[in-house]
């Protein structure tokens, strides 16, 4: 009898660490819950940035140098969360001959992105040659301990003109207050800078 309860005891004792085994390799580990990205906050709406250069430029043309001297003001607005626009207004002055003066301005809209201390501009135009749709995009630094957004607009022309093809953003101390209808751009502001300078050469007779 003794012997059948040591048995049965020994059986009731394996049973229970296999069962016990069992359990443990059943049990489903809990894993925590990836949190989700927060997205930024977008503090670029409304809000209105501003660029200013200035730089003496000689135009070489028919063996005349004629100094001219070149300012640019640029302005950079965020109209809503998703469209940015910026307006370029270029004037050359020609002290020997100021009726040779030329300006220009031009406004491109631009979708834009951001994330973290970078800003993403990309837009399009409609050549007047060919016709043809060209897409491009600039990328911008956010320095947010500066408070400036710079922007390379990576144009050979602007850099011989004005010595460097980098706008430097600050805040506008007035909110942009203009919206405007997404609309296809002819040309580009950037690519009008030698074209002012012929006509400068064109009215001085050359």
């Amino acid at each position: 009898m003794n012997r059948r309860i040591k048995i049965l005891a020994t059986l009731f004792v394996a049973a229970t660490f296999a069962f016990a085994g069992c359990e443990k390799d059943n049990i489903t580990p809990i894993v925590p819950e990836t949190p989700e990205e927060e997205t930024p906050e977008n503090i670029y709406v409304g809000t209105s940035w501003v660029a200013h250069m200035e730089n003496d430029y000689t135009l070489q043309e028919q063996g005349y140098n004629i100094a001219v001297e070149v300012t640019y003001d640029v302005s950079l607005d965020f109209l809503d969360s998703t469209l940015a626009e910026m307006f370029h207004d270029i004037y050359m002055y020609v002290p020997v001959y100021p009726a040779a003066s030329q300006s220009f301005n031009q406004t491109e809209q631009y979708a834009y992105t951001f994330s973290d201390d970078s800003l993403f501009l990309s837009a399009y135009y409609i050549d007047d040659q060919s016709g043809d749709t060209v897409y491009y995009s600039y990328s911008g630094v956010h320095d947010t301990i500066a408070n400036t957004i710079t922007i390379d607009l990576d144009d050979p022309d602007m850099a011989e003109i004005m010595g460097t093809s980098i706008l430097v953003f600050t805040p506008r101390e007035e909110p942009a207050a203009k919206t405007t209808i997404p609309r296809p751009q002819t040309q580009k502001g950037k690519s009008n800078w030698h074209s002012i300078m012929g006509r400068i050469a064109h009215a001085i007779g050359l």
